[in-house]
């Protein structure tokens, strides 16, 4: 009981000290009951008002604090070259295939086993979502499934064309595994991150990026060139960040074209502040923001789409494609598809490719990059050409403009918006409340230390 007059007592006295309008006419002595009743309506409806709309101005900070801007400043920005991921046709050597049959007489005792052996091993290096549903049965022999990945690396067929580019960055050739299997990709900084080293080492770190190639207006058209490619081959192109998505657009070339593909390009870059929101503000991830991915060191909206296809076929089919990463970051390894598991996940090829299905539910929310730079095919000139396939490809036309995701709303402003509140509702700041808190904690304090101090003088007199 003593307490609560305490708390009484401290209310009363804290409300006489503080600025914030309309308290002190609650505890003002000879008010009646119908002035404080009013007074009460009044803050009670001040304070509402404030909650009402602070929440609303902390939900527009938490989901959309950021705007994107145009920069038609094209002298003072360059633009990325694009990347490709080419595929060749050929993909394994018939001689190192003929090497690993002959080294390993237990496996493949006779020349039935050693020809099952052969067309398991090149249909298995042709895999794709495309073609699970037509894989053939009764021929995998000894071959396990956790040996898949190790022997399309092995077996793989060297591709070693010639690069050059018409500027003086070195352009290079990294194998990279894909969803069409191993294939090699250009000027890309994901490519140590997709290959069969990083995976096999189980390695989760992050590796100094590729310099990749970029442009200025001021460079005028710039070319790079694959030449000498040797076989038929598939194409993607996309951004230095990311990796091939197989429901995009493919180009395929015979082994008898010289290919030239010209570009428009597009960027959209965030800025160093709204790089500091957490990605659900912002709407996009950064390169190192993978906490999401189970399978992968680094994001992109490429992978991110790529683990739900991996998640898709571990669901329906309980096994997942050899081309995709068996071990996660927790340890937890998943079972690699058999023949049968591949014919499982090639009857839902459509929904799985395209991540879209009117029968079954796929949640697969992913973040754009905050750092992506997207290229539009402008032309394609094909010519027969007598020395064999070559692809050229670049940018003729430079963008005008450059797209900017920043920060418009940010912590400051939410501080100015609900201390506005509170001078619109109650006539007062944000001051006026850490007022009231301090008055009420300090007063309650000091009068309970009053109250027991006097207790124990009582207590203690003779």
């Amino acid at each position: 009981m003593e307490i609560l007059k305490q708390v009484q007592r401290t209310i009363v006295e804290s409300f006489h000290e503080i600025s914030v309008h309309g308290f002190i006419f609650l505890v003002k002595r000879g008010n009646n009951i119908l002035e404080r009743l009013i007074w009460l309506i009044c803050i009670t409806v001040g304070v509402y008002g404030i909650i009402e709309l602070g929440s609303d101005t902390w939900h527009r900070y938490q989901t959309s604090p950021t705007v994107i801007t145009m920069d038609r400043s094209k002298f003072a920005w360059n633009t990325s070259f694009p990347s490709l991921t080419v595929c060749s046709d050929k993909k394994i050597d018939d001689d190192k295939l003929e090497e690993y049959l002959k080294e390993n007489p237990l496996k493949f005792p006779t020349d039935e086993s050693k020809e099952n052996a052969r067309n398991f091993i090149k249909n298995l290096s042709l895999i794709s979502y495309e073609t699970m549903s037509d894989f053939p049965l009764g021929i995998e022999g000894n071959i396990k499934p956790n040996e898949y990945l190790k022997l399309m690396s092995d077996l793989k067929w060297e591709f070693h064309p010639e690069i050059s580019s018409g500027t003086s960055n070195k352009l290079i050739l990294q194998r990279i595994i894909t969803e069409r299997g191993i294939c090699d990709a250009v000027n890309t900084k994901t490519a140590y991150y997709n290959s069969y080293d990083y995976w096999k080492d189980n390695r989760w770190d992050l590796v100094e990026p590729n310099t990749t190639v970029v442009v200025h207006p001021l460079d005028g058209e710039i070319y790079a060139q694959l030449t000498n490619l040797s076989t038929a081959y598939s194409v993607f192109f996309h951004a230095s960040m990311e990796i091939p998505d197989i429901s995009k657009q493919i180009h395929r070339f015979p082994q008898t074209d010289y290919t030239t593909v010209e570009f428009l390009a597009l960027e959209i870059l965030t800025s160093e502040d709204a790089k500091k929101l957490k990605p659900s503000q912002r709407n996009c991830r950064l390169e190192n923001e993978s906490e999401e991915l189970l399978t992968s060191a680094i994001y992109s909206f490429n992978l991110c789409r790529s683990q739900c296809r991996f998640k898709m076929a571990l669901r329906e089919c309980k096994c997942i494609p050899w081309f995709y990463r068996s071990l996660d970051k927790n340890g937890k390894r998943y079972p690699i598809c058999r023949p049968e598991g591949m014919r499982c996940i090639g009857k839902m090829k459509d929904e799985i490719i395209t991540l879209k299905s009117k029968k079954k539910k796929i949640e697969c929310d992913c973040m754009a990059n905050c750092d992506n730079s997207n290229f539009f095919t402008q032309s394609i000139r094909s010519r027969v050409w007598f020395l064999g396939a070559n692809l050229q490809w670049g940018i003729i036309d430079y963008p005008k403009l450059q797209l900017k995701r920043e920060l418009i709303f940010g912590l400051s402003d939410v501080l100015v918006y609900i201390g506005g509140l509170g001078g619109l509702f109650l006539g007062c700041s944000l001051l006026g409340f850490t007022e009231l808190i301090f008055f009420f904690s300090w007063g309650l304090m000091k009068n309970i230390f009053k109250h027991f101090r006097k207790r124990s003088l009582i207590d203690i007199k003779p």
